[in-house]
Formats: structure tokens, C-alpha cells, sequence
């Protein structure tokens, strides 16, 4: 017979073994839990070193083909890089991509192959999607370094009278994000269907109002302002030898010479006009003869065999010595000072962005693209614009203050893929081979 401490005892060993199991049940539960965690996190830190070996791969294959020099194919960096959009790691991979009207293509974006949206006019400005006055008032307010407003524009009262205030850059704009501050600009304007500006139509992006942000779900990224502009991008840099550029303003005849091959008397014209002009630049050399500049100085500039006052008549420049002139030289007389806003890539940008550059007529454009899809290797050097029919010296050097031939700044969207879980994690990076090594000039991870 069952006393009642003996059923009592067994009530309690009951209970316990509930207890038990229920604690068993909830540490097995939290350690899965935790492991799951764990694997994860593992996984996330595979698919970020992978993204971020992308990024690596394009910069050693952009410093490597930098330092080999560039001057018989305009294409060679962004190609080289394209052959590094995919690799693979132990347990993960990754690929470097971005979005095209066509699609998806592997590879780095050109910044240059936009507009710098610190180089552009108000007329330049106008030409934009959604652009009013008052916003290109205020976008040129916002980049000129003074407090005095344009007709419609903001300057710092403005932004101090806002709920929450903060101060206009009164420099260069350093992203498409800070563009967003600028008075009355809508970040729609600025990003489009590229809500996360990584430059790829992301699923959320091609489905219509199933998901933010809302778009047409064409199966076509379109980016608002940031496919036709940028801030990214920057002037000067290495020449296309891979070298550091030859600043004309410390330079001697001998140095200059030995650059560009121009003869003794060419170097000392080239010499004596950045030296005694202050305000000299590299696209005046496009703009005149070596003679002309010579007689601006007062050496001469008659015809015949001499110049004017018994001044030997100084040869005009060959293409092969202009071509190193512009490719290998700077004028540069505060070295302290940023570096100036890239110029648009001719061989890399669209042929619609000329659209968006008003002093570039229509005529002009045609026959510019023209000539360039001629070029299976681009136009290698500024001075080969000269050939394209109805080109004028005058052009040319406008033309010289806006276009380039060659770029220092690329855009990397590189993803990575843990190989177990199928967890990615994305970087965008900026990538400024200007000087060696490049460097990252932004990063963002997703």
C-alpha cells in the first residue's frame, strides 16, 4: 500500500524530470539557436572577405596595367579589369558587376564616363531630368566657396533656417548622397530606381509597387541623375606612361625635352609661355602654334624663314610631340590645392550624355562618335581629336576643358557569396588611381 509521502516523493521526482526535460528542450533549443547564429555570421564574414577580394582583384589589375602605361589602347585598364569580375575562394565567391541599358555586365563602372557634376554649368545643369532654376541655382551655390546667393539659390541663411540646420559644403560636392542636401533637390531625382545607388537593378527595384522603391519593372535600371552624373571622378593623375606627370612650372627645357622629345628651341617656347603666363594651360597649346605663343611673348611670329625681329621661326609641334605634351605635363602652380573634377571619358561615356553638354552641338557630338567607334583601341590621345572632320583649333581646346581620354577613378559593385548558406554581402568602392598604389576613396557595405 502507497503512503502518501512515498506518492508525494514520486509527485516531486515528476516534476522534476519535467523540469529537466523543459530545461534540456530550451538549452538545446538556445544552443541550435546559437549555433545557427553562429554558422551565419561565419558565412556573412565568407561572403564579405570574398566581396572584398573582388575589390582587390580590380585594384591589382588597375595598378598593374597604370604602371605598364596605356598609349596604344585607350580600353586596356577597364578591360584588364573585366577579366578579374570573377573569382573564387575557398567556400565563397564573388563577382563584380553593374547595370546596363542591355542588362547586366561584369565589371566596373567608369566614373568618368559621366559628367562631374562639380564641372557642370547652369546651362550644363538645366539639361537634367526634373531640373528647375532654383535647384541649379543652388546646386552651384552649394560648390562655389562664397555666401552670396544666385537669383534662386541658397546659401548658408537657408539651411541654418531649416528644422534641423546644417552648413552647405561651399566646395565640391564629394557624392550623389550629399546631393540630396542641396535646397529643394528629391533624392527621386537623384537615385531613381536605384535606391541603394549600387548601380545594379536589384529584384526590389524591377518588381513594380511590390516592394520600395516603386518603379516600372521593365527589366531597365533607371538611376535618375546618377546615370548621368557623378562626383567621383578626378583630373590629372599619372601620365599614360604610368608615370608621375611632368609639372611645367618646376620643369626645365632639359626635363621637358626629355618628356615629350620636342627640340631645344620648342622646350624653351613651351618654357618661357607657362613662366611668363599666369594664367597658361595645357589646352592653349592646342589652341595655338608654338610660333603664336612665341610671338605673344614678343619672340617673333614673322613668316618666312625667320620670325618677326630676326627670331628664328620655332617648328610647330608633331602629333607624336602632343600626344606626350598633354599625356606626360601638368600645369599645376599651387600643389596644395584639391584636385579638380574629372573630365568625361570620350571612349567610355554614352553617346547620349552629350545631350546633357549644351556647348557641344549636335554636329560636333555625331562626328566625335563617330570617329571613336571607328577606333577599335578609342582615341589614345587628345591630339587625335584633331582628325575628326570640321574640328577647329578653337574647339579643340574647348573641348580639351570637358573631355578626357583617359580615366583615373572607377566604381566597383563587387558581391559575395558564401558557397554553403548563399549569404552575399555587397561592397561599392571607389577606386583612385591618380597615384600609386589606387586607393579606395569610398566603400560602402551592404
Amino acid at each position: 500500500m502507497t503512503t502518501p509521502r512515498r506518492s508525494f516523493v514520486t509527485l516531486v521526482v515528476l516534476w522534476v524530470l519535467v523540469l529537466a526535460s523543459a530545461v534540456i528542450a530550451i538549452v538545446q533549443t538556445s544552443s541550435f539557436g546559437q549555433a545557427s547564429a553562429g554558422r551565419e555570421a561565419m558565412a556573412r564574414v565568407r561572403a564579405y572577405w570574398a566581396a572584398r577580394g573582388g575589390v582587390e582583384a580590380q585594384i591589382a589589375r588597375l595598378e598593374t596595367s597604370t604602371q605598364a602605361g596605356e598609349a596604344d589602347d585607350a580600353f586596356v585598364a577597364i578591360e584588364d579589369m573585366d577579366e578579374s569580375a570573377e573569382g573564387e575562394l575557398e567556400s565563397a565567391s564573388y563577382e563584380v558587376l553593374h547595370s546596363e541599358k542591355v542588362g547586366d555586365r561584369p565589371g566596373p563602372v567608369d566614373a568618368h564616363s559621366k559628367i562631374n557634376i562639380n564641372r557642370m554649368t547652369f546651362d550644363d545643369l538645366m539639361t537634367l531630368p526634373f531640373m528647375s532654376e532654383n535647384i541649379a541655382d543652388s546646386i552651384l551655390d552649394w560648390v562655389d566657396s562664397d555666401e552670396d546667393p544666385n537669383v534662386l539659390g541658397a546659401e548658408l541663411g537657408f539651411y541654418q533656417g531649416l528644422p534641423f540646420p546644417y552648413e552647405p559644403r561651399n566646395g565640391q560636392i564629394r557624392s550623389m548622397q550629399e546631393l540630396e542636401l542641396v535646397a529643394d533637390v528629391d533624392p527621386w531625382y537623384v537615385r531613381g530606381e536605384d535606391w541603394n545607388l549600387n548601380g545594379i537593378l536589384d529584384a526590389n527595384e524591377n518588381d513594380g509597387d511590390a516592394s520600395f522603391p516603386n518603379d516600372n519593372a521593365d527589366g531597365v535600371l533607371d538611376a535618375g541623375w546618377s546615370e548621368i552624373v557623378t562626383a567621383d571622378s578626378v583630373d590629372g593623375g599619372l601620365g599614360q606612361s604610368g608615370k608621375e606627370r611632368l609639372n611645367l612650372v618646376e620643369a626645365s627645357e632639359g626635363d621637358i625635352a626629355s618628356r615629350t622629345n620636342v627640340t631645344a628651341d620648342q622646350a624653351k617656347v613651351i618654357l618661357d609661355y607657362v613662366s611668363l603666363v599666369s594664367e597658361a594651360k595645357m589646352g592653349d597649346f592646342l589652341r595655338r602654334t608654338l610660333q603664336q605663343l612665341s610671338a605673344q611673348l614678343g619672340g617673333g611670329g614673322g613668316g618666312g624663314g625667320g620670325g618677326g625681329g630676326g627670331q628664328p621661326r620655332v617648328a610647330a609641334l608633331t602629333d607624336e610631340q602632343l600626344t606626350a605634351l598633354l599625356g606626360e605635363c601638368i600645369i599645376t602652380r599651387d600643389s596644395t590645392a584639391p584636385p579638380e573634377p574629372g573630365k568625361l571619358n570620350i571612349n567610355t561615356c554614352d553617346s547620349r550624355i552629350f545631350q546633357y553638354l549644351p556647348s557641344v552641338d549636335s554636329a560636333l557630338a555625331d562626328s566625335i562618335i563617330a570617329e571613336r567607334d571607328a577606333r577599335r583601341q578609342g582615341f589614345v590621345s587628345f591630339a587625335e581629336l584633331r582628325s575628326i572632320p570640321g574640328m577647329t583649333a578653337a574647339r579643340l581646346a574647348a573641348l580639351y576643358e570637358i573631355i578626357e581620354v583617359r580615366s583615373n577613378v572607377f566604381v566597383v559593385t563587387s558581391r559575395g557569396r558564401d558557397a554553403t548558406t548563399g549569404i552575399e554581402v555587397e561592397i561599392t568602392a571607389s577606386i583612385d588611381r591618380s597615384t600609386l598604389p589606387a586607393r579606395l576613396t569610398s566603400i560602402v557595405i551592404r
